[in-house]
């Protein structure tokens, strides 16, 4: 009876032991399975942000392509390659966190430009209304190229409002000298009803989010350049600026006063908005070639020099064309 009980006892210690010894074993190969898992979750994360992080950087650089590698990011690393035209981009990611890699690609292309119709030279959406043109200013609806010369699209009129209340105030307002310079579909003075209904305030805010340049309050003299016709850039104006002898193209946002005092020329869409107005000087000439935008509660033109607003549909269809938004729609994600 004594021995059996030995045996028995031995036989349960025994046991007892392979259990505790596996019980340690599962623990270990549990700690270590967490352990991969989260080296793992963390190496994705790693290489999922670095690609929305270069995203970001697309948006504010437009150019941006290439290879960008050990970027450090949560005590790991990421390399990021970024290749493919606009309409195709592919942005890969591959990323490295405690021995672990793990690589995602992403699929991009970047949305065009929404240009709205335009449907006069020089457009007014205006709570408050407020021209003083004197001087040798000519608002002109027919087409025109770049160059100035005529142009074969169809002639719009030269000022365009929403209301037949605007039309009358604005004809009431401006002098005989300055009405025959208004010129454009129909008779002179061309200002027409015209009944756009584009929202061109939430127009301008995706403009100013796509924006290449962003100028503070300061003077932009000889040999600024804010875009060019075969490379036109999105720039917006935050305080009020002074443009002496410069040149643009693409989209001008305003948001501010805008004083024209010597030789400056801009191709493509010029939109002044909030409280905001265009003034133009007596000191050489000044040309806008596109289409002209006023739109807030009190925008308005104090032109007292050379001045032209001219209808390009040339200019805008080369910045519509040209111009490239900081936007993205995702196609496809690989992981």
């Amino acid at each position: 009876m004594g021995k059996t009980t030995i045996y028995l006892v031995l036989g349960v210690s025994i046991i007892v032991t392979l259990l505790i010894l596996s019980l340690n074993s599962n623990a270990y190969q549990g700690l270590d399975s967490t352990i991969d898992y989260y080296d793992q979750t963390n190496a994705r994360l790693i290489a999922n942000s670095g690609i929305e992080i270069y995203l970001e950087k697309l948006r504010r650089n437009k150019n941006l392509t290439g290879s960008f590698n050990d970027n450090k990011l949560f005590s790991g690393t990421y390399n990021i390659n970024i290749s493919g035209p606009d309409s195709s981009l592919l942005v890969r990611s591959t990323a490295y966190f405690s021995g672990v890699q793990h690589t995602s690609i992403a699929a991009a292309r970047r949305r065009k430009m929404d240009i709205p119709g335009i449907k006069s030279a020089l457009y007014i959406d205006a709570q408050t209304i407020d021209l003083h043109l004197s001087g040798n200013v000519d608002i002109d609806g027919n087409d025109h190229m770049i160059n100035g010369a005529p142009g074969t699209g169809t002639a719009l009129p030269g000022i365009g409002v929403d209301s037949p209340a605007d039309s009358s105030f604005v004809v009431n307002d401006i002098s005989k000298n300055i009405s025959k310079a208004i010129i454009g579909a129909g008779a002179s003075p061309s200002v027409r009803n015209v009944y756009d209904n584009t929202d061109w305030i939430k127009v301008t805010q995706d403009y100013i989010f796509s924006a290449d340049i962003v100028l503070p309050t300061g003077t932009y003299s000889q040999g600024t350049t804010f875009g060019t016709i075969a490379e036109p850039k999105i720039t917006y104006c935050t305080g009020n600026v002074d443009f002496t002898d410069a040149t643009g193209a693409g989209i001008l946002i305003i948001n501010g006063d805008m004083k024209l005092s010597g030789n400056f020329n801009f191709y493509g869409i010029v939109i002044a908005y909030g409280n905001s107005t265009i003034r133009t000087q007596t000191i050489g000439n000044n040309g806008i070639y596109g289409a002209t935008v006023l739109v807030g509660d009190n925008v308005n033109i104090d032109s007292q020099g050379n001045a032209k607003f001219y209808y390009s549909s040339q200019a805008i269809q080369l910045a519509k064309q040209n111009l490239r938004s900081s936007r993205f729609e995702i196609t496809n994600w690989w992981e």
